[in-house]
């Protein structure tokens, strides 16, 4: 039974202290040890119990004494430990209920026995003694490794709200307090998001108190008040600046590539940020694709900010997850560097930041009133927030796993899913658990330890929970296979993954990513939609593949689904041919053409906006959501630029089709018209490239073949020419002017005998063509 800490107490013994402290700290660190050790656990809560008990028995005087000192440093490590996820168990639970937190020495004894947002009577910074601000912070404010309960992703974010803003409070007014500062230290020290990720709601008010937190902290430049003008354009090309962490082999990398490698160089001006950089062949392929690349001053934020500035770009897209830990890119986007101030997709949640101005996403992403969950203006993309580009540094897969490598039969129904650790929350563990309860012979293969979200996880820990949740549901451990291999390769997960006969995603954070490996085998997805950006990213994929059955809103329909799937191998068979033959047509997300001409033109609308609007009326239109104009003609486009090619007004036909590219950025007619325009005005290599696109899907068009031949001619590229001009006549031996594109190609290349050849062939479908009288 605790005393009240007004109560005369006599100061602990040392020896009575160094005891109860270094019994904790054993059980502490072979509890760390051994996490699935349920005698190491016992162990470790008992001698907690008898700290927590001897700490909340201190006198008011003795914070300093050495029994408070070994308990601040009983906390640090039980915050850096994982162990206060935990759920206290009823012995700790009645102690907790008998604390009373406003007084120092108990506050510090619940601390011992629990997670800040398990603690409904935990205070808040107002009623915290100002020498534990820090340490208050950091506990109060850890972020969870792992959730062991259903409603815990819920109840965390719901209590970090409240601990957040008060912060925030602090830090605004008091900023020079010796006890703010200390507290804004160690919530930084540690601070980091993701956990937020997993509850299902908005997520706004969290951000925005991080946000002014971090812009107290970081933004202390003067210079970063002066907003550099957006001046109004009258044509000039717009000047798009990327700044990433590092442009190597990241998620990160392969989402955020697409908006910019196929940017209009006439149009755009591309100049690349990396904070590192590798030399890799994917950051090569990025350095390609800009006009500059500039290497930031390491460790030197005031240098980083200054180069960004002199560097002039129009609009600055952070390309790194500014949401979740405080990278240096987070630390960057405090600053003001550019008139308009973008985040991408890489960042899972509104960022918050007052220094952010556009958050951009897409239209099959966002529900309808999306924009009230951003405290950035919301800028849509059509079709799915996200496009990828895997092949820019693609590898061949160095692994061909069986099933019978892990224990699973050949003939039965197996459940596959690569969604990261993090995502496997308890409820989807459940929701699992009850799929294979309903399929008593199915398994489930997951592969959660994906090295772009961390370097380690707590793989023991989350073994034993999976397998409690499984026994919990009459599942025996047998029947869930989870693969801890660090794969070389996203080819190598897709081996994995073949083994599958069903994928599962998760909820309430899906899958994008990681569901495109599945897509692009022609596995049956289950997808799961939510109302916010990150529960509808999946669902966003699906719905551009025509494929909207296979996306729940609940559990009872997820398991509906994938009870359909499961038991009718037919319904299956018939799901993985129409995802393979949306896969082959270059669905929006896998064509990185259509994603460069989306986002630029998003971004153009953008600018151009806050050039003419001002900034005050356009950052203070925040339910106004920023788009492309929709309201087009398609058809009298289409007119309009084929009327313009007649008259040989190819800029006219360039205009009118990139009218219908900014909003149907895939559209095959006007990508062809707006190739051959290209190539009349000496662009071939720009030309290429959208006929290469229109390819995807129509292998059989002759017309394509030869589009593509004459462009790849007109660049330089001859064997390439001959080998698309080879192909477009297999198709249509009839093209004289194929035949004679072949037999000039074959001169060129020295290839007498074929370029006799062609022109034989010419003569007899035209004998009378003075171009083949006069060879």
């Amino acid at each position: 039974m605790p005393v009240a800490a007004t109560a005369p107490q006599a100061t602990r013994a040392p020896s009575s202290t160094s005891s109860v402290a270094d019994h904790f700290t054993a059980a502490l660190e072979a509890a760390i040890a051994a996490p699935t050790d349920s005698a190491a656990l016992s162990a470790f809560r008992a001698a907690r119990l008898e700290l927590a008990q001897a700490v909340a028995e201190l006198a008011p005087t003795e914070l300093q004494s050495p029994l408070a000192t070994a308990a601040r440093s009983a906390v640090t490590a039980l915050c850096a430990s994982g162990l206060l996820d935990l759920a206290p168990e009823p012995a700790e639970t009645a102690l907790l209920a008998e604390l009373h937190p406003r007084q120092w020495n108990q506050l510090l004894a619940g601390m011992l026995l629990t997670a800040a947002w398990r603690w409904d009577a935990a205070p808040s910074f107002d009623d915290v003694p100002n020498d534990l601000w820090g340490l208050f912070a950091r506990w109060s404010l850890l972020p969870v490794q792992s959730f062991t309960q259903l409603g815990d992703a819920q109840r965390y974010a719901d209590a970090q709200l409240p601990r957040l803003e008060s912060l925030a409070k602090w830090v605004e007014r008091n900023w020079g307090s010796a006890a703010v500062r200390a507290a804004t230290q160690a919530y930084l020290a540690t601070s980091n998001s993701i956990p937020l990720y997993f509850s299902a709601g908005d997520l706004r008010r969290h951000a925005e108190a991080r946000g002014r937190i971090l812009q107290r902290a970081f933004n202390t430049d003067p210079a970063g008040t002066i907003r550099p003008e957006a001046f109004e354009r009258y044509g000039r090309p717009l000047r798009i600046g990327f700044v990433n962490r590092h442009f190597g082999s990241q998620t990160e990398t392969y989402t955020t590539l697409p908006t910019f490698e196929h940017l209009d160089p006439e149009r755009y001006e591309l100049v690349l940020f990396s904070l590192h950089e590798n030399g890799s062949t994917l950051e090569n392929h990025c350095r390609s694709r800009a006009t500059e690349f500039h290497v930031l001053p390491a460790d030197d934020v005031p240098a980083q900010v200054e180069t960004i500035r002199l560097a002039a770009v129009d609009v600055l897209v952070f390309g790194t997850n500014v949401t979740a830990v405080v990278n240096e890119v987070t630390r960057l986007a405090t600053h003001r560097m550019a008139p308009l101030q973008v985040v991408n997709n890489s960042s899972c949640i509104t960022s918050g930041l007052p220094e952010v101005d556009v958050y951009v996403s897409g239209d099959l992403t966002e529900i309808t009133d999306a924009a009230r969950q951003f405290s950035e203006r919301l800028a849509l993309l059509p079709g799915p927030a996200h496009a990828f580009n895997y092949e820019a540094d693609a590898e061949e897969p160095t692994t061909s796993p069986t099933r019978a490598d892990y224990g699973i039969a050949d003939d039965a129904l197996l459940f596959v899913s690569a969604a990261n650790y993090y995502k496997l929350v308890p409820e989807i563990q459940h929701t699992w658990a009850k799929l294979l309860t309903a399929h008593p012979t199915a398994h489930l293969l997951v592969h959660p330890f994906n090295p772009n979200w961390s370097s380690s996880y707590p793989m023991e820990r989350f073994r034993a929970e999976f397998d409690a949740v499984l026994a919990a549901h009459g599942v025996t451990a047998d029947r869930l296979t989870i693969s801890d291999t660090f794969f070389p390769s996203r080819t190598d997960v897709k081996q994995l993954l073949a083994l599958g006969d069903i994928y599962l995603d998760t909820f309430p954070f899906s899958g994008v990513n990681s569901l495109v490996d599945p897509l692009e085998l022609g596995l049956p997805v289950v997808a799961w939609d939510g109302e916010t950006f990150r529960s509808r990213m999946a669902g966003a994929l699906l719905r551009q593949l025509e494929l909207p059955e296979f996306i729940a809103t609940d559990e009872a329909s997820y398991l509906q689904i994938v009870w359909q799937l499961a038991t009718d191998p037919a319904h299956r068979a018939t799901t993985a041919q129409r995802i393979q033959n949306a896969m082959h047509g270059a669905p929006l997300f896998l064509d990185p053409l259509a994603a460069s001409d989306a986002f630029g033109a998003l971004m153009e609308q953008a600018y151009d906006d806050l050039a003419t609007q001002g900034v005050r009326p356009f950052t203070k239109q925040a339910d106004r959501v920023i788009q492309v104009d929709r309201d087009i003609d398609v058809a009298a486009l289409l007119a309009e630029a084929k009327s313009a090619a007649e008259i040989y007004d190819f800029e006219g036909v360039l205009t009118a089709t990139r009218a219908i590219l900014a909003v149907r950025p895939n559209h095959p007619e006007a990508r062809r018209a707006h190739a051959r325009a290209l190539l009349e005005t000496h662009r071939a290599d720009r030309a290429t490239t959208y006929f290469l696109s229109s390819l995807q899907g129509a292998e059989e068009d002759a017309t394509i073949w030869f589009d593509v031949a004459r462009a790849l001619h007109a660049s330089g590229d001859t064997a390439q020419a001959l080998a698309a001009l080879e192909a477009s006549l297999r198709l249509d031996a009839g093209n004289l002017e194929g035949w004679i594109m072949m037999a000039d190609l074959a001169d060129a290349a020295g290839s007498t005998d074929i370029a006799e050849e062609a022109r034989n062939v010419a003569r007899q479908l035209a004998p009378e063509d003075p171009r083949l009288a006069a060879a």
